[in-house]
């Protein structure tokens, strides 16, 4: 028994090790309330992000869309945040890849929020984009610096 929990928590650790080495290039995007389109703003915005996230790593594996809706608005469902959410996160997505300079695998999240997190109207009301290099092209220095590559055993 006392070998089983020395093993879990071996694997925790080490879970947690990898984990907090892992890179991510992020950028948050605020919606007007009710919004699910991009203005010209955003997509300049995103637009500079992407240029910058490009010219920091040379290969992106994958990214993630994470969009919010704010539900405790006057007439609307839980079932219509959804929706807002997931709209948000398909015009994200859309505009992330025609933007970024190489076909990228992109994953999407809806959420809708029962209240808004703070008084800031649009607390709730984003898309988060989420960039995961590759970090075995890219030149920086490993997770691991006690080994000359820098890779776990």
């Amino acid at each position: 028994m006392r070998a089983k929990w020395l093993l879990t928590l071996t694997l925790l650790a080490a879970s947690n090790h990898v984990a907090a080495c892992q890179r991510i290039i992020q950028i948050t995007l605020a919606f007007a309330d009710g919004s699910a389109e991009l203005d010209r703003v955003q997509l300049n915005r995103l637009a500079e992000w992407v240029d910058r996230a490009d010219a920091l790593y040379a290969i992106y594996e994958s990214a993630g869309v994470e969009a919010g809706a704010t539900v405790k608005v006057p007439g609307r469902t839980s079932e219509d945040a959804m929706r807002l959410a997931r709209m948000r996160a398909d015009n994200t997505t859309h505009a992330l890849k025609g933007l970024f300079p190489v076909p990228i695998e992109v994953e999407q999240f809806a959420h809708g929020y029962r209240e808004r997190k703070s008084a800031d109207l649009v607390a709730n009301d984003f898309a988060a984009i989420q960039l995961y290099p590759n970090l075995k092209t890219s030149k920086l220095p490993g997770c691991n610096p006690g080994r000359p590559d820098g890779l776990e055993r």
